[in-house]
């Protein structure tokens, strides 16, 4: 076994008080020394092709994976990954992929979580725009025991696009640590992120959320809004959304809702035959379905839907 140290992850552009232990995550974990690596690369040159990268994880493993993913200009190409081990599988797993779209060009990355409940990951994803390319993310988290996620994108190009949507469910000492940064480079660039979870019993979540607009970014548009849901007093939620602005002709918004399942709820639903236990894991589902609908995998649909009715 060796000792991983990581002191920089998830580092926020623009650092606030120290006191709130939000510019940054850090990481200490013992994994195996031998690594299972893989790269790939993947170029799409005709428009609306599929890609499937299933990774299966097994118990005390490490793994480094690395994909790089272009789109030529007009192409559109749709990656889904897929990481899955059994229920209580441990290990570490390091996951980079980097993400080029040519102009006229769109890539939908889809990755799905669904690790064993000891597995510690860090997913690094990191995109750059041409004039009028798009990249869609689209990223749910359910498993492991502490996920560090991060997802970046340059828009570069005239009428470039980003776009996220991220549903996750942190719960019974579950850590997650996300960081969302979009950089606005070329003008009438747009960006819309959304993210939506639960925090449960004895979980610890992040959020940090930030659009950047770049001098020269002119009529850039940018908004970002998360919805979290605490199902316990014992989980502890921190967000932090962030504008920065260095160009005046921009629109940017963003927005965080926090709350609670409260009792008028649950009142209308024992009311029709629905126990709290039943109400809070419809609650649940929904946050993560309603993401999951974007997946263009009915297949993997199913599996997520197995997946949340096992860890009821």
């Amino acid at each position: 076994m060796e000792k991983l140290k990581f002191t920089e992850i998830n580092t926020i552009p623009c650092l606030t008080w120290n006191w709130l232990k939000m510019n940054r995550a850090s990481l200490e974990v013992e994994a195996s020394s031998d690594i299972i690596s893989e790269k790939k690369e993947i170029t799409a040159s005709k428009k609306g092709e599929v890609v499937y990268l299933p990774l299966a994880f097994e118990e005390g493993k490490r793994y480094e994976h690395e994909q790089v993913i272009r789109a030529e200009e007009n192409a559109e190409i749709t990656v889904i990954m897929d990481y899955t081990s059994a229920q209580n599988a441990g290990g570490f797993s390091s996951i980079k992929t980097k993400l080029v779209a040519r102009p006229y060009s769109k890539i939908h990355l889809v990755k799905v979580q669904l690790l064993g409940s000891n597995y510690v990951q860090i997913d690094d994803t990191f995109g750059e725009c041409d004039d009028s390319a798009e990249i869609n993310v689209t990223q749910i988290s359910l498993g492991g025991a502490r996920t560090y996620i991060q997802v970046k994108n340059e828009l570069n190009g005239f009428a470039s696009k980003f776009k996220s949507d991220t549903a996750y469910i942190c719960e019974n000492g579950q850590s997650l640590d996300m960081n969302y940064l979009v950089s606005h480079h070329g003008q009438k660039s747009d960006t819309k992120m959304q993210i939506k979870g639960v925090v449960g019993e004895g979980a610890f979540k992040v959020y940090r959320g930030t659009i950047d607009f770049k001098r020269g970014c002119a009529e850039a548009t940018g908004d970002e809004q998360e919805e979290t849901l605490l199902m316990s007093k014992s989980a502890v939620n921190k967000s932090i959304p962030i504008i920065l602005c260095d160009e005046e002709n921009v629109a940017g918004s963003h927005g965080a809702t926090l709350g609670r399942l409260g009792a008028d709820e649950l009142f209308y639903m024992q009311s029709r035959g629905i126990s709290e236990e039943e109400a809070k894991s419809m609650m649940k589902k929904a946050k993560v379905l309603a993401v999951s609908g974007l997946i263009p995998s009915q297949e993997l649909r199913e599996k997520i839907e197995k997946w949340l009715e096992s860890n009821q």
